[in-house]
């Protein structure tokens, strides 16, 4: 078992070479054609964007804390306590 006929082997050599030659003439085509040349750009733009949502969440976390009174409880039982 595992053994290959003459033509078997034949068979395979042949489709073997078909796709070498068709990896060859992918690469060898226009290598330049698939350079992403806007990738820095879409990278400074994404990098924009992340910084102005982090400014945006850090202010309304801000203002919302300033707007809104939060006083802890200084124990438990004040806490399970009910408030007037």
């Amino acid at each position: 078992m595992g053994k290959l006929t003459p033509a078997e082997r034949r068979r395979v050599f042949l489709i073997q070479e078909h796709n070498r030659q068709a990896m060859l003439a992918r690469v060898s085509a226009d290598p330049a054609a698939e350079l992403d040349h806007g990738g820095a750009s879409r990278r400074r733009q994404q990098r924009l964007l992340k910084t102005v949502l982090i400014f945006t969440l850090l202010s309304g976390g801000l203002a919302l804390y300033e707007l809104v009174e939060f006083h802890r409880p200084a124990s438990v039982v004040e806490a399970l306590l009910p408030r007037r």
